[in-house]
C-alpha cells in the first residue's frame, strides 16, 4: 500500500520494497539489501535503457538478457527491477562454464579456478552444479575481509574470492617479508610492464620475468609488454631488499600468490567438509592457466583442465547459462508443528511467480524446478540448506526433513546433536529452462605434437634457473595432441604453463588436460 501511494505521488521515483527484494528473516540484512537495490536501481535502469537504445540504433532487435549472480539469465525488466541480483554476475559465468565442462567430462567433483587481473575466484562444484547461497557482502571496508562489508541477501553462486590477480602488487613489509596483494595496480596504470606509468611490481611482471608470458603476443598482440620495466620494478622494490636477483625474486612473488590461493582453497574446503585431492582443477581467466599447475601441486590435485577460450571463459559461460529465476520466502515453522499445507501453498505462489518471469524470456521452453528449505537447531544463528522434493509435501515429510538435517549437519560439522528441536526459517525455489544433455565428443586419434612455434627461457622451479622451453600455439594443436612438460601453450588471451612434472593432452572437446606424473614417470 505504501508503495502504491508513493508511486502515485512520485511517478518518476524508483521504489524498492523489501518484501519484493528480500522477503526473508533478518531485519538488518533485509534493510541493507533493499537499500543497496534502491541505490543502484536508477543508475542501472538508465544505463540499460541507454544501451538498449544504442543496440536498437545499430539494428539489433533480439532480446537483451542479463546474467544474474545466481547463475541464470534474466530479462531487461527483471534486471532493472532487481539490479542487486547482478552484483556477482561476472564470476557466476565462470562457475557455469566449469560445471558444464565437468558434466561433459563426467567429473562429479571439480574445483573451478578463475584468476584474472585483480582477483581469483575458487568454487567447489559437485554433481555438475555450482553451489548457491544468499549471503554476500559489498563495499567491504577491508578488501576480502569477511564481515567488513554490507550484507546482501540475494541468490549468488558460492565461491571464495582472493586478492590474487595479474595486477596484484608485491611488496616488502616492515618485517622484511614478501607480501602479494590484496592491492592491485588495476588496468591503468597497471603492472610496470604495461608501460602506462605503473611502477609497482605485480604478478604479471613476475610472470613476464619468469618467461611465462610472450611480451609481443600479450592480449593477442594488442599490448607489447616492457620486460626491462618489469625487471626494474622487481629489482628495486623486491630483489634488493631480499638480496636476490630479479628472477628468483619473481619466483618468490609467484610462490607467494600461489600459496595465498592454495590456502584460501584449503580453508574454503574445510569449512564445507570437502576434500580437494581427488578433484579436477578447471582453470580459466587470463592468469589462471599460468598458475594452475603450481596451485594443483600445492593442493595435491593431479589433473587440470584448461578449457577452450580459457581467457574469456566467463563470457562463454554467459552464452551457455540457462534462463532462470529464484524466489525465496521466509516462513518460520517448528518441525514439531510441521504444517505441509502452509508450505505447499507458499510453493505454489512462488512457482507461479518464477514461471511467469522465466516465460517472458523463454516462452514455450521446457522448465525444471528445484526446491530448498533452510533449517536449524532452535537457538542457532545460522541455517543448513536441504533439498526438497518437487511435489506436494505431507505430514510424513517431517521425519524425512529431520533425518536429512542431521545427516547434512554431521557431514558439515563432523557430528550432529540429538534431542534439540528443529525449526524451518526459509524456503526457496528455482525455475530454469531445462538444461540440454551434456555433449559427448567423439574420441580423437592420437596426434604427435607439431614443432613448437618458438623457444624461450622459462623459469624451472626444480632446477632453480631459466631453461630453454618449447612454446606451442594452441590453435595449431589438433585434438589428440600429447606433449610433455616443460612447455608453454600460448593462445590469444592467455598461456598455459606445463611444468616438467606434467603431461598435456588436447582432448576431443579442445580442452588442455594436464596430468601430473609420479616419480616413476607414470601418470598420477
Amino acid at each position: 500500500a505504501v508503495r502504491d501511494i508513493l508511486a502515485a505521488a512520485l511517478p518518476d521515483v524508483a521504489i524498492s520494497l523489501s518484501s519484493d527484494v528480500c522477503p526473508e528473516i533478518r531485519e538488518y540484512d533485509r534493510v541493507s539489501t533493499t537499500v543497496c537495490n534502491a541505490y543502484v536501481q536508477p543508475l542501472m535502469a538508465g544505463y540499460l535503457r541507454h544501451m538498449t537504445a544504442m543496440l536498437a540504433g545499430e539494428g539489433f532487435d533480439c532480446p537483451l538478457l542479463l546474467m544474474l549472480s545466481g547463475g541464470g539469465l534474466a530479462t531487461l525488466e527483471t534486471a532493472m527491477q532487481f539490479p542487486i541480483r547482478l552484483v556477482e554476475s561476472g564470476p557466476a559465468g565462470g562457475a557455469i562454464i566449469a560445471g558444464q565442462i565437468a558434466a561433459e567430462c563426467g567429473l562429479a567433483e571439480v574445483l573451478s579456478f578463475d584468476m584474472g587481473g585483480t582477483t581469483a575466484k575458487i568454487c567447489l562444484i559437485d554433481n555438475f552444479r555450482p553451489p548457491t547461497s544468499r549471503n554476500f557482502e559489498v563495499d567491504r571496508a577491508y578488501r576480502f575481509l569477511k564481515g567488513s562489508g554490507l550484507p546482501v541477501r540475494v541468490p549468488v553462486i558460492e565461491m571464495v574470492e582472493i586478492g590474487a590477480g595479474g595486477g596484484s602488487i608485491a611488496g616488502i613489509d616492515r618485517l622484511r617479508r614478501l607480501q602479494v596483494g590484496p592491492h592491485s595496480a588495476g588496468a591503468e596504470p597497471g603492472p610496470a610492464c604495461y608501460g602506462l606509468g605503473g611502477g609497482e611490481p605485480t604478478v604479471t611482471d613476475a610472470d613476464l620475468v619468469l618467461g611465462r608470458i610472450d611480451a609481443a603476443r600479450f592480449a593477442g598482440g594488442r599490448l607489447h609488454l616492457q620486460q626491462d620495466a618489469a625487471r626494474q620494478a622487481i629489482a628495486s622494490r623486491i630483489a634488493a631488499a631480499l638480496q636476490l636477483d630479479e628472477t628468483l625474486a619473481a619466483h618468490g612473488i609467484s610462490e607467494i600468490v600461489d600459496e595465498n590461493m592454495a590456502n584460501a582453497a584449503r580453508v574454503h574446503a574445510i569449512e564445507r567438509g570437502k576434500a580437494l585431492a581427488d578433484r579436477t582443477l578447471i582453470a580459466f581467466g587470463g592468469a589462471a592457466p599460468l598458475h594452475a599447475a603450481r596451485l594443483a601441486e600445492k593442493l595435491g590435485i593431479a589433473r587440470i583442465i584448461v578449457p577452450a577460450a580459457a581467457g574469456v571463459a566467463s563470457a562463454v559461460g554467459f552464452l551457455r547459462a540457462p534462463f532462470a529465476y529464484d524466489v525465496v520466502r521466509g516462513r518460520h515453522m517448528r518441525l514439531a508443528a510441521f504444517d505441509p499445507q502452509i508450505l505447499n501453498r507458499l510453493f505454489q505462489e512462488m512457482q507461479a511467480q518464477a514461471q511467469e518471469i522465466v516465460a517472458r524470456g523463454a516462452p514455450g521452453q521446457a522448465l525444471s524446478e528445484t526446491r530448498v528449505v533452510e533449517m536449524r537447531f532452535i537457538g542457532q544463528g545460522h541455517e543448513t540448506s536441504l533439498p526438497l522434493p518437487v511435489r506436494a509435501l505431507d505430514v510424513a515429510d517431517a521425519a524425512m526433513l529431520q533425518q536429512a538435517f542431521h545427516a547434512a549437519y554431521a557431514a558439515q560439522y563432523g557430528r550432529s546433536v540429538a534431542g534439540i528441536e528443529l525449526e524451518i526459517l526459509t524456503i526457496a525455489l528455482r525455475i530454469e529452462v531445462a538444461p540440454p544433455p551434456p555433449r559427448h565428443w567423439p574420441a580423437a586419434p592420437p596426434q604427435p605434437a607439431p614443432e613448437p612455434m618458438d623457444r624461450r627461457p622459462v623459469f624451472d622451479a626444480s632446477a632453480g634457473r631459466l631453461t630453454e622451453t618449447p612454446v606451442y600455439w594452441r590453435p595449431e594443436l589438433p585434438c589428440g595432441t600429447a606433449l610433455s612438460g616443460p612447455a608453454v601453450i600460448a593462445e590469444p588471451q592467455t598461456s598455459t604453463l606445463v611444468p616438467g612434472r606434467f603431461d598435456a593432452l588436447i582432448d576431443p572437446a579442445g580442452n588442455i588436460v594436464l596430468q601430473l606424473r609420479t616419480a616413476k614417470g607414470t601418470t598420477a
